[in-house]
């Protein structure tokens, strides 16, 4: 620190009372009385008409300063880490102003410079030493006389020390008004800090402390618990669910230097997952804030919740539907009337269907438009979702406008019903699909169809149709059901600058919210709506960065038509009318109404590369007849605004609406499982044991199945087989004797028989 010219001795005097604590207290009660705020950051106060631009509330606050001393005031700001500075004198409570001085409340301490006059040549204030002397005894956060609001408030301050010195701390008594933690290392070391509620203040104060460890940390830490572990990794687990134990562990070694255990990181992420999911079941009940947040963020937006009261009177939610204001009205204005329509399955934590409406950009991207959770994929939530995004797009009856959908249940009806004069193309995936799951035996199906699809002509169309019909007369029948008007290029309408046959727009919005569907209600909304931001912002930034006249879509089709239009033998017409030939075709060109006789240019809106081949003969820029949908100009309008952020949980969980109660869980399509049993037995074997299964071990011979190892058949062995007999042979009785054969031997032996017997009977 600077020092300070000298001052009277007498002004130093007046000086010393109001320095610090005094001086700090009336600049804090000034700002509070009217924001009400504690100041957060270095910001000079002036008289009392000043406005103060940043500020906070600390959580559980008191409503005003009033009845607390200047040391409390001086406590409370530095909790909070406050920054004063004082420019102008303030009025004391007793009449006198306090001189103009600086007063820094830094997170050690309060350190003062008191401005004298220049005539004071001492080097050093005796208050500047003082504060020093404060801001060194408060090294360790955790002073005599700190605030507190409650005893948590106070735990979890300790929890913060010892994480961030490292020492090994412990709770030694845990009363209703009393809290004290001490050393966890056995020994001498004498660190102890202990709190309790002071009923005058009405609140949690150190009463004492003992500030230093006289041992030497061990790397552990006995409050570093699995609920403590868990409140520190939830907001890595909300962003990443898969976040592993191990990853924990190591993340804690790391960052605080302490050694964890794998089963403590372990049981701390499941109880993290628990509280997430809980939380989550909180933020659903409250989906009726959450749309009225949508609304208030992004004005003019549509946000319905449908709910359907129960026997007990509770709102089940029933579907959900969002539609961005900022989206609408840029794809109104800068889109091609193109629009996709699909719905997928929700997985894991909600159960339903998500359905979604996606346009296309000038680039040929996804656009989405609005979004809907309904129950199941119905015919009335198909309906539903296409009257409010009718009344939201301005589609009335659909005249001009394309959509394109795979034949879901009641999509087609609902079109039919809410936009009748609308083109509905249908995907030719699923139709290729469909056909293979009639005709599993007919590999030539996929390339048939899809180039009956591709036809941009009738005569085309004709062509691929007949070969289909010789390919095989069924496939033909089925392809004629089909209805191939609705999914072929050579029916389409013009206008829409779109010769897509498939919903692969859709399927891509599908695939980039796969994660978000696994998550829980709000949290998928969320990360939907994030994603649509952060595209757009970086779609942004690409489209400004692009320099050509078009967008890259068109350059990637313009270059792989070049390769065919350097191959056109061309001769012209009058009136910008050209005869084009390639691969020994001919097609009329015609540059002033922009056609081509295949069909191409008109649909697509891209020259083709007969019309490509003439440009080039005759020195015509090919941009010049691209459609202006897919100029860089509307590009750049498509991304122009991003939908707008929104505010956290805290702002809308309020108790101004109903609460929603989760539904049921649907009834999913398809077949059914059921655990009924079998009521005929399995045909077995020929070689197989008829009673394999039901056998069990004993060491008798009851139950056993013998097999044959002449024939293999059960039931008997080799000896009575009848298929393969054995010559049956006699069993022949000789007997050994001594003397004579007639006679017959005293004694017969079992065993090794003795050596003073002479006869012995042998069996064979």
């Amino acid at each position: 620190m600077q020092s300070q010219p000298r001052m009277s001795q007498q002004s130093a005097n007046q000086m010393v009372p109001y320095a610090n604590s005094m001086q700090k207290a009336n600049a804090v009660a000034q700002v509070y009385s009217e924001t009400g705020m504690f100041p957060t950051e270095d910001v000079s106060y002036g008289p009392v008409s000043t406005q103060y631009p940043q500020y906070m509330v600390p959580n559980g606050a008191p409503a005003s300063l009033q009845g607390f001393t200047p040391q409390q005031i001086d406590q409370m700001v530095s909790q909070y880490k406050c920054q004063v500075q004082i420019q102008e004198p303030i009025a004391t409570s007793s009449g006198s102003s306090i001189p103009s001085a600086m007063a820094t409340i830094s997170e050690h301490g309060l350190m003062a410079e008191t401005s004298t006059s220049d005539s004071s040549d001492e080097e050093e204030d005796p208050i500047v030493l003082r504060d020093r002397r404060i801001r060194k005894n408060r090294v360790d956060k955790l002073y005599i006389g700190q605030l507190f609001f409650n005893g948590v408030e106070f735990k979890e301050a300790v929890i913060e020390y010892a994480l961030n010195s490292g020492n090994n701390v412990v709770q030694g008594r845990w009363e209703k008004t009393r809290l004290e933690f001490k050393c966890g290392i056995v020994g001498n070391c004498k660190w102890r800090v202990y709190c309790s509620y002071d009923e005058p203040r009405k609140m949690w104060v150190v009463k004492s402390t003992y500030r230093k460890h006289s041992c030497t940390a061990n790397g552990r830490c006995r409050l570093l618990r699995s609920p403590v572990i868990a409140r520190l990794f939830m907001d890595k687990l909300r962003v990443n669910p898969k976040f592993m134990p191990l990853e924990i562990q190591n993340h804690i070694k790391d960052q605080w230097k302490l050694v964890s255990s794998r089963g403590q990181c372990q049981s701390a992420r499941l109880l993290a997952l628990k509280l997430i999911e809980k939380e989550y079941e909180e933020q659903f009940a409250h989906i009726r804030g959450y749309a009225k947040e949508i609304m208030y963020t992004n004005p003019g937006s549509t946000a319905i919740v449908e709910t359907i009261p129960n026997s007990i009177n509770e709102d089940v939610f029933n579907r959900f539907y969002v539609c961005f204001e900022r989206t609408r009205t840029l794809w109104r204005g800068s889109c091609r009337p193109i629009i996709g329509l699909d719905g997928t399955f929700l997985k894991t934590a909600v159960k339903g269907v998500l359905l979604a409406a996606i346009g296309h950009d000038a680039n040929n991207q996804i656009y989405p438009l609005a979004w809907a959770v309904v129950q199941s994929e119905t015919g009335d939530n198909w309906l539903w979702f296409l009257q409010l995004l009718k009344a939201d797009l301005k589609l009335k009856d659909g005249e001009g406008f394309v959509l394109i959908s795979d034949k879901s249940k009641g999509l087609i009806s609902s079109v039919q019903t809410e936009l009748p004069k609308a083109e509905h193309r249908f995907c030719v995936k699923h139709i290729i699909e469909n056909l293979k799951k009639k005709h599993p035996q007919k590999d030539m199906i996929k390339p048939l169809i899809w180039q009956l699809a591709w036809s941009y002509n009738k005569t085309e169309f004709k062509e691929n149709l007949n070969k289909v019909k010789e390919y095989n007369v069924d496939v033909y029948n089925s392809v004629m059901k089909k209805k191939p008007e609705m999914w072929s290029r050579a029916f389409f309408k013009l206008g829409s600058n779109c010769e897509d046959v498939d919903n692969n727009a859709t399927e891509s919005f599908n695939a980039s919210i796969t994660k978000a569907r696994a998550k829980a209600m709000i949290p998928m909304l969320e990360t939907i709506r994030r994603q649509a931001m952060h595209r757009m912002v970086k779609r942004h930034n690409k489209s400004k960065n692009h320099e050509g006249r078009f967008t890259e879509y068109v350059a990637k089709i313009l270059a792989e038509q070049k390769k065919d239009a350097n191959k056109c033998e061309t001769t012209p017409a009058t009136h910008g009318v050209y005869e084009v030939m390639l691969y020994g075709n001919k097609n009329s060109v015609n540059m002033k109404r922009r056609t081509c006789t295949c069909g191409k240019w008109q649909i697509s809106g891209i020259p083709c590369e007969h019309a490509y081949g003439a440009m080039i003969d005759y020195d015509m820029n090919v941009e010049d007849y691209v459609s202006g949908f897919f100029s860089t100009d509307l590009w750049r309008d498509n991304y122009e605004q991003s939908i707008h952020p929104m505010r956290g949980p805290r702002f809308w969980m309020t108790s101004m609406y109903r609460l929603v109660t989760a539904p049921p869980e649907p009834i999913l399509p398809g077949k059914k499982k059921t655990n009924r049993q079998k009521t005929y037995q399995r045909i077995k074997g020929k070689q197989e044991s008829p009673k394999k299964k039901t056998i069990k071990e004993t060491l008798g011979r009851k139950g056993r199945i013998i097999r044959c190892s002449s024939c293999g058949e059960t039931g008997h062995n080799a000896a009575g087989c009848k298929k393969y007999p054995k010559e049956k042979t006699k069993r022949q009785r000789t007997t050994e004797v001594g003397s004579s054969s007639s006679q017959v031997p005293d004694t017969i032996s079992l065993t090794q028989p003795s050596q003073t017997s002479t006869d012995m009977v042998v069996y064979e």
